[in-house]
């Protein structure tokens, strides 16, 4: 790479501690800023500041609200041994909420990332990225745009042009937050209810159990595609409702039929050329239905993903720079490269990840279980706990409760169920947790 990181002091901002975690192992990392408290991974020799330890609240922090803690960043910089290195803020991606909590910073600190004002439609639209999906020759499921107002009226013509089930979203929203699976005109109601100011809404017909998600980076070389891995999603023990994110497994991809990986590496660098032409650069995945032999791009993240972090761990574990140091380095100089492929065939990283959430209403941590690595059934497989909440804290619903990371695979092929042991493992953990009094 032409930028050596070391020349910077990096900050990094997220939702929580663990999302950016190989950044925050760089020596030049010195602040960690975070929703959720950084409660069993620990951050040594760097300053952390989260809004759960702020507020005595962790709830399900959205991307702009860790934005709160910018005014801490000068003073935590000044409270740090002199240094004339400018310092990059990392946060996943540029809002406008970061924008005007930087305004009054003194120079030498730089919010890292394109203006949220050129990348908030690529991030924020579904519509408008499906409809550049299809200009651009990426295949996408047959769909319609619908206003609020005539939704649940077209249920019968949706219903036999689109074929039952289908899948109704808003606009905005990630992570699978405002995605619907319809099969009745209830389920539709229910949908259009829950969002009352959400219009149009982009209904599809639904293209498959098997969501995975390709992984790319862009700089100033081209488009480079880094992994595959199969997308966990609507697992209800884990609190996550139908096509709601709850990890990734990135060794279940060796089990994808080799022409649809195939497929979707050449779609997902075509993506990553249009991202390229208008602006892009750092990191970007590509949520893709599989049905059979078939394929279908659902959605683009032009920003670190929930997996990132995995990603770039099982890089560096077999000699690569990871994806985040990448996504950093083409951000601070979008003209470089930030260095030369290394084809990865699918399944090499054996690793795994699981988000769980509080489904409970909320409630005052009274304790929490213990973090660290448990054994996984009878076998030698363990599986390491992070991220709890900090006792005294107040854990609304759909709030991390925990990360889940194992060397294998946590849920089964498909990603939709958790496996036996782990099933077993968290109904132990729920029930040792609930012993001890919320």
């Amino acid at each position: 790479m032409s930028i050596d990181l070391d020349d910077f002091r990096i900050i990094t901002a997220s939702a929580y501690a663990g999302m950016m975690a190989p950044l925050t192992d760089l020596p030049s990392s010195v602040c960690v800023l975070t929703g959720d408290t950084d409660n069993g991974l620990g951050c040594a020799g760097v300053a952390t500041q989260s809004l759960e330890e702020l507020d005595g609240v962790r709830r399900r922090w959205r991307l702009g609200d860790v934005a709160r803690l910018a005014d801490f960043v000068p003073k935590i910089l000044s409270r740090s041994p002199a240094d004339r290195r400018p310092a990059l803020l990392v946060p996943p991606r540029l809002t406008t909420a970061w924008e005007q909590a930087a305004q009054g910073w003194p120079d030498g600190i730089v919010l890292l990332g394109r203006p949220a004002a050129q990348v908030s439609r690529l991030a924020d639209d579904k519509v408008f990225v499906r409809e550049q999906l299809r200009r651009i020759g990426v295949t996408v499921p047959d769909a319609e745009v619908v206003v609020a107002g005539e939704l649940i009226a077209a249920f019968p013509r949706l219903s036999t042009s689109l074929g039952l089930p289908f899948v109704a979203q808003t606009p905005q929203g990630a992570g699978g937050q405002g995605t619907y699976l319809v099969r009745t005109r209830s389920d539709l109601a229910h949908a259009v209810h829950g969002h009352p100011h959400a219009s149009p809404w982009l209904v599809s017909a639904f293209a498959g159990e098997l969501t995975v998600n390709v992984t790319g980076l862009v700089d100033g070389a081209g488009t480079h595609i880094l992994a595959g891995s199969v997308q966990s999603s609507g697992i209800g023990e884990l609190g996550s409702g139908f096509g709601a994110y709850c990890g990734s497994d990135f060794g279940r991809f060796a089990t994808v039929p080799s022409g649809v990986v195939d497929a979707a590496y050449a779609q997902t660098r075509r993506v990553g050329d249009w991202l390229g032409s208008v602006g892009h650069r750092g990191l970007f995945g590509a949520d893709i239905a599989v049905a059979g032999r078939e394929i279908a791009f659902l959605e683009v993240n032009p920003r670190i993903q929930g997996s990132s972090w995995l990603l770039s761990k099982l890089e560096r574990r077999h000699g690569g720079e990871g994806c985040l140091v990448r996504h950093v380095a083409a951000l601070a100089d979008p003209d470089a490269s930030t260095g030369d492929d290394h084809p990865v065939p699918p399944g090499s990283f054996d690793g795994s990840h699981l988000i769980v959430r509080w489904t409970a209403p909320g409630s005052v941590v009274r304790s929490v279980p213990l973090a660290g690595t448990y054994r996984l059934g009878d076998g030698g497989e363990t599986v390491t706990v992070t991220g709890l909440p900090a006792v005294g804290s107040i854990i609304m619903t759909g709030a991390i409760a925990a990360r889940f990371e194992a060397g294998t695979s946590l849920t089964e092929p498909g990603g939709t169920a958790l496996r036996p042991a782990v099933r077993e493992f968290l109904a132990r953990w729920w029930d040792g947790w609930r012993a001890a009094g919320t």
